[in-house]
């Protein structure tokens, strides 16, 4: 346990306030005794602190934090499981040595599994709905810790039965197939081609996807682009040049500056093209009165 923790440094977009309390379980029994300690109090979850706009006002929540859980172990030639914490990359990497095909665009998504499974991560064709088999979960509002199957987790376009449930995954199990490791590579190297010609730098402090696609074949960014929001600034924050659909952090941005940014956004597209989008990215912690009315418009309740 750790008191009064910056959470600025542990997000992608580099924007968070201080939490008095945060917790870096390394088991499933570490996490289980913290939330049993203090199951009536409400926990906020971190990943690795991507997809996330944290409060420059900080968090009242006790934080708990999973990226020292990183282990994994197969079951039988072609299933893994692993636990939440370990980085998305790093399992499209472990896959590969063992030349297992079906995560390959893991690798270049700056995430946790826990994560990329609580949003069913997607790229190119590839899905966590193809291949996971079952999570185990924690419910953060009894503390009950359960198995949840594939259609017990209701997979969805960058949703699930455990976001909109308060459930923390703890481990996931997922079923893949025997590939030729060259095809595997291959695929891996298109998808991080891919990210490094259409979307901004690792090194550009960005939350990744801003908004979800309101419709399949509709792309957040193309409509971005087509308002001429590139470049759109508010503060500090601004929209990539390279892809309309990322905000960056160009210094010393707050929360504050990267709502507004979104509520321009959102607005102006709602107007044009009357799509009502919905933030991909989540709003944890303290919000300002403005923030609190800004974020009523695209979070889903």
């Amino acid at each position: 346990m750790i008191e009064n923790y910056s959470l600025k440094e542990h997000t992608t977009l580099k924007i968070g306030g201080i939490s008095k309390i945060v917790y870096f379980p390394k088991s499933v029994e570490e996490i289980y005794a913290i939330k049993n300690n203090s199951c009536a109090e409400k926990l906020t979850v971190i990943g690795e602190g991507s997809n996330l706009l944290v409060s420059s006002q900080g968090v009242e929540e006790k934080v708990l934090i999973t990226k020292n859980m990183k282990k994994h172990e197969f079951i039988g030639e072609e299933t893994i499981k692993t636990e939440c914490g370990l980085k998305s990359a790093n399992l499209a990497k472990i896959l590969l040595e063992k030349s297992l095909t079906g995560l390959e665009f893991l690798i270049g998504i700056p995430g946790s599994v826990g994560g990329a499974v609580t949003m069913n991560s997607s790229a190119h064709g590839q899905a966590i709905e193809d291949v996971i088999e079952a999570v185990e979960v924690i419910d953060l509002n009894t503390c009950e810790i359960k198995t949840l199957n594939k259609e017990d987790l209701k997979l969805c376009y960058r949703n699930s039965f455990v976001e909109k449930n308060r459930h923390l995954i703890l481990t996931a199990t997922f079923k893949l197939k025997k590939a030729n490791p060259k095809d595997i590579m291959e695929k891996m190297e298109f998808h991080l081609n891919y990210r490094k010609q259409n979307h901004p730098s690792l090194t550009e402090s960005n939350a990744g996807s801003t908004f979800r696609n309101p419709e399949r074949k509709v792309h957040a960014g193309r409509l971005f682009e087509e308002l001429g929001a590139k470049n759109w600034r508010e503060g500090a924050a601004k929209v990539s040049e390279k892809h309309a659909n990322f905000l960056i952090n160009t210094g010393d941005a707050t929360s504050l500056d990267i709502s507004r940014l979104m509520y321009r956004m959102h607005s102006g597209v709602k107007e044009k093209f009357g799509y009502d989008l919905i933030a991909e990215i989540r709003y944890v912690g303290v919000p300002t009165t403005e923030e609190e009315e800004i974020w009523k418009n695209f979070t889903v309740h």
